[in-house]
């Protein structure tokens, strides 16, 4: 016959009446001493939460709070992002494709990739491939057809003037004509009408009247001959002169259209030497060897000038143009150059150039994004761009354009809502002005 424990818990036992879930016991043992005993509890005293982690809920429910508070203070600058790479502002100082000129084949290159050279310097020979070109001596046989056809024309000329001269001649000698046909008629006039006064007298004869009429007439028909020969004379003039104007046109036509199939040749066997058109470093070299035929247009070689002249040219989007306004500033990372840049905290950011917007294109690239062309900020605290012989043109360049101040909690409320960037009261009634 057997007998259960004295502390055995009576809810173990079969035996024992069935206790509802919420008047049931919960037993924990713990050692005190080295004495057993035996800890009661409720279940609801279980399910309590600790104190330990409600000061820990607390304490992070605070830290929430008060970043929450924060973040409507702690001030952000917000900015439009853009890549792009690094360019010259003036375009003489950018780089600049040497082509050819004519349809020819490269005789020989007078320049390596990395020679310095200066403007006039040859870079290569060309063949000319047109069949009125290929002979050398094309320039000098023009300008011995141009001197030749300008002597004849020239001839042409001096005769017109001489046959000028020669009616103008008869002129004054038609004029002197009738000066005298004209005095002779009115000598004759008044001889007649004297000798017909004396004849009503009585004092002259019939036949001395007759002989002055006779005169008279005869000088009448001179004085009309004499003019009709002025005429003449004066009409000749005009249509020598009028062929010496013909002429000496012809003689200034014939010689601009001569003089220009001279400077044609001559400029066509000069372009046949290829020079560099400004000072600076032959950058790259078309892979065109001697005895290769190039067409008009052909890029044979690079040339970068030297210059300090720098610019960044970023690409943004069309959101963030319509925000961007000429002198905004710019918070520029190099590539090749360590940096932290932080937007939202520009004067955080290490390693960073300061630049101003000069230029927004007003027209897009063809895929949405618009052009700014940045220069380098002179003003004083701003460190100087890097120098040219480590920024080089073509470096890839990351830079934002810093527009307003807001707090960061705006800031997280509009990305989260998708929202632009806002635009200064100051700026947007400026515009509108």
């Amino acid at each position: 016959m057997s007998s259960s424990p004295p502390n055995s818990d009576p809810s173990s036992d079969p035996s024992s009446p069935t206790v509802p879930a919420w008047g049931r016991e919960w037993t924990r043992s713990a050692s005190s001493n080295g004495d057993a005993r035996v800890l009661r509890t409720s279940a609801l005293e279980a399910a309590k939460t600790p104190s330990a982690l409600r000061s820990i809920m607390l304490g992070a429910l605070a830290v929430l709070v008060l970043l929450g508070v924060a973040l409507l203070f702690v001030p952000w600058r917000q900015s439009v992002s853009g890549t792009g790479e690094v360019t010259a502002f003036s375009p003489d100082a950018r780089p600049r494709a040497v082509e050819a000129q004519i349809s020819g084949r490269v005789q020989a290159w007078q320049v390596t990739e990395g020679d310095v050279v200066a403007p006039g310097d040859t870079i290569a020979v060309l063949e000319d491939m047109s069949t009125s070109y290929m002979d050398d001596q094309f320039p000098e046989r023009i300008a011995e057809t141009r001197a030749g056809m300008l002597r004849d024309l020239r001839l042409g000329t001096q005769q017109a003037r001489q046959s000028l001269s020669q009616a103008q001649q008869t002129l004054r000698s038609a004029r002197a004509r009738v000066e005298t046909a004209s005095l002779g008629l009115a000598t004759a006039r008044t001889r007649y009408e004297r000798v017909e006064r004396l004849h009503e007298d009585g004092v002259e004869s019939l036949r001395t009247l007759e002989t002055a009429e006779l005169n008279l007439r005869r000088a009448r028909t001179d004085s009309v001959a004499a003019a009709a020969d002025l005429e003449a004379a004066r009409q000749a003039v005009a249509s020598a002169r009028l062929q010496v104007q013909r002429k000496e046109s012809q003689l200034e036509a014939k010689r601009a259209e001569l003089d220009l199939q001279l400077e044609n040749a001559q400029e066509r066997q000069a372009a046949s030497v290829v020079r560099a058109p400004v000072a600076g470093t032959i950058a790259r070299i078309n892979r065109v060897g001697p005895g290769q035929t190039v067409k008009p247009g052909s890029a044979l070689a690079l040339i970068a000038p030297e210059t300090d002249d720098r610019a960044a040219e970023l690409f943004v989007s069309s959101i963030g143009a319509s925000l961007v306004q000429p002198g905004e500033r710019v918070q520029l990372q190099f590539s090749g150059f360590p940096a932290l840049q932080f937007s939202g905290f520009p004067n955080a950011s290490v390693g960073t150039f300061s630049g101003t917007v000069r230029f927004v294109n007003p027209v897009d690239d063809g895929t949405g994004r618009f052009r700014l062309l940045v220069v380098p900020d002179t003003s004083e605290g701003h460190p100087p761009w890097p120098s040219s012989n480590f920024l080089r043109q073509g470096a890839s360049v990351r830079g934002s354009v810093l527009l307003s101040n807001v707090s960061l909690g705006y800031e997280i409320w509009r990305r989260m809502n998708g929202l632009p960037p806002q635009v200064s009261v100051q700026r947007a009634t400026s515009s509108a002005q």
